[in-house]
């Protein structure tokens, strides 16, 4: 389970680095549109907004005395000066199991990324503020976690508050004094992009063929089908025409059940049910059982 969720932070950087270098290139793409005047009130509108996002509190080491003392103060509501960690473990504990998981341990930093990030201000970026918090995490994690469960116990806390970084830590360095990634990285990603656009194209390009011969075999189909129904209705028409059979109101054929026969049909056979002789025989007189013998 710790492997799945080391390989999920993992991952999460990795989508973020994408991200980052995708707002870059769709920005440059979008200069390559504008004429030059506009391409300079754009490059100083971006340098402008950089410059205000950069402009922020500091931002307390995660994990120090300093930042925790400060979601003491101003989280908790509690005296500064009466800090102890003992006591912010266990009210930070919020399902009361002992330890501070991921989630404890990011809700503690969001003071520090507030300093940062506002969801009003044109300039700062979510997404970056979500970054921030998971790098602090991590950095907590691997500073406090001896057993490295992912799980921060009591013990494990007020051990790493008798530590040199814990009263003296470095400084921080927030995202935007960072390099998130070289010229050579978004080349790369670049060419990446230009590749799956072109395979797109590609794909998009021989849906529409199948798509055009599809519809061509299907207008050949149907006409063939008329042209079929056509000469159906001719030999129906031909066939009434010389008689052979009688037709229907639209020129189909209609053929007479056996046993049916017209009127008159009667008439032409013989009486008393006999069946008509084949030629070259004479009917012989009937005989009459009366009739006396000598």
């Amino acid at each position: 389970a710790t492997s799945d969720l080391e390989n999920y932070d993992k991952t999460r950087h990795e989508e973020f680095k994408k991200y980052e270098m995708m707002k870059e290139h769709e920005r440059r793409e979008y200069l390559k549109t504008l004429d030059e005047e506009k391409r300079k009130r754009e490059e100083s509108k971006f340098e402008e907004m950089k410059k205000k996002h950069g402009d922020h509190p500091k931002v307390h080491h995660p994990g120090s005395k300093d930042q925790l003392k400060e979601v003491w103060e101003e989280a908790d509501g509690l005296d500064p000066n009466e800090f102890d960690p003992k006591t912010f473990f266990k009210l930070h504990d919020v399902n009361n199991d002992g330890f501070l998981d991921e989630q404890e341990l990011e809700a503690l930093f969001t003071k520090e990324l507030e300093k940062v990030y506002d969801p009003k201000n044109e300039e700062d970026d979510m997404v970056e503020m979500e970054e921030e918090r998971l790098r602090m995490r991590e950095h907590v994690m691997n500073e406090v976690d001896i057993n490295k469960d992912r799980l921060v116990t009591l013990e494990e806390f007020l051990r790493a508050t008798e530590k040199k970084e814990f009263l003296e830590p470095d400084s921080w360095e927030t995202l935007d004094q960072q390099q998130l990634f070289t010229e050579d990285e978004l080349k790369e990603f670049e060419n990446h992009i230009s590749q799956q656009e072109d395979e797109l194209r590609k794909k998009a390009e021989e849906l529409q063929r199948q798509k055009e011969e599809l519809q061509r075999q299907h207008d050949q189909l149907q006409a063939q089908k008329q042209e079929l129904q056509q000469v159906v209705k001719q030999m129906e028409q031909k066939k009434l025409q010389q008689g052979n059979a009688p037709a229907g109101p639209g020129g189909e054929l209609k053929i007479q059940p056996p046993g049916e026969h017209k009127a008159g049909d009667a008439a032409q056979q013989p009486a008393g049910g006999d069946q008509p002789l084949p030629p070259g025989h004479v009917q012989e007189p009937a005989v009459r059982t009366d009739q006396v013998h000598p």
